[in-house]
C-alpha cells in the first residue's frame, strides 16, 4: 500500500508540472522617438568612423651598410673570394715574419741582446785571447760586482775551454756547455756557478761585495781542480 500510495504522489506531481503553461520572455517596446534618441547620441555615432592604418616607414640604410654590403657582394663572386684570401695570407704572412723572422723581432732582438751581454765582445772569436783575469780585477777595482761575477765567469769558460772540456761558441747556451761536462767531476760546481752568474747578469741583480766573495771561492776551487 505505501508503495501505491508513493507512486500516485510522483505521478501527480508529474503531471502538475506538464500542465502548467510556457512563460513567455517578456520583450520591452521601443517607440519610435526612443530609437532615434539612440541613433542620435554621439557614444554610437561610430558608423561612418573610419579606421587609420599607419603605413610603415620605409628603410634607408647608411653610407656605411651601403659600403660594406656592396663589399659583401663583391666578395661572393669568384674573383673577390680569391682576392679575399689573397689579402688573408699575405696579412699573415707579414705577421709571422715580423715577429719571428725578421731581425728586427722580439726574437730574434732578445736573443741577440742576451748573446752579447752574456758572451764575450763581438769583435773576438776566440776567448782564449781576452784576459779576462785582468777585465776582472778592473772591474773589482770600480766596485761593479755584476761586470766581475761575468768577468769570472768568461774566464772559467776559457779555462774549459783550454782544457777541452767544452767548445766554445758565441751562440750556444749554458746548459749546453753544462751537458758537455757530463761524467766529469765539474758538472755540479759549474751548474751552481751557471745558476748564480745568470741570476746577476740576465737578472740585473745587484750583488754584495760578500756575495761575490762567494761567487769567486766556488770559482777558485773549481780552478784549482782544473790545475790552473
Amino acid at each position: 500500500m505505501l508503495f501505491l500510495k508513493r507512486i500516485t504522489i510522483l505521478l501527480f506531481c508529474l503531471l502538475c508540472f506538464l500542465m502548467q503553461p510556457a512563460t513567455a520572455h517578456s520583450v520591452r517596446a521601443v517607440s519610435p522617438a526612443q530609437w532615434q534618441q539612440l541613433k542620435d547620441d554621439k557614444a554610437f555615432g561610430y558608423k561612418n568612423d573610419k579606421e587609420i592604418i599607419k603605413q610603415p616607414e620605409s628603410y634607408k640604410p647608411g653610407t656605411l651598410q651601403k659600403v660594406l654590403s656592396a663589399l659583401f657582394v663583391a666578395l661572393s663572386s669568384g674573383f673577390g673570394n680569391l682576392l679575399f684570401w689573397i689579402i688573408l695570407i699575405s696579412v699573415v704572412v707579414y705577421i709571422a715574419y715580423h715577429l719571428l723572422l725578421s731581425k728586427e723581432s722580439f726574437l730574434f732582438s732578445r736573443n741577440k741582446k742576451m748573446m752579447n751581454e752574456g758572451g764575450p765582445p763581438q769583435e773576438e772569436e776566440d776567448i782564449t785571447t781576452i784576459n779576462w783575469e785582468r777585465l776582472l780585477q778592473q772591474a773589482r777595482d770600480n766596485n761593479d760586482t755584476r761586470l766581475a761575477i761575468r768577468y769570472t765567469y768568461m774566464w772559467l769558460l776559457q779555462l774549459l775551454q783550454e782544457r777541452q772540456l767544452i767548445l766554445y761558441r758565441n751562440d750556444k747556451t749554458n746548459y749546453e756547455y753544462y751537458t758537455e761536462l757530463n761524467d766529469t767531476s765539474y758538472k755540479q760546481p759549474f751548474k751552481q756557478l751557471s745558476r748564480q752568474y745568470e741570476y746577476a747578469w740576465y737578472g740585473h741583480y745587484a750583488i754584495s761585495a760578500a756575495g761575490y766573495d762567494d761567487f769567486a771561492a766556488l770559482f777558485n776551487n773549481l780552478r784549482n781542480q782544473l790545475g790552473k
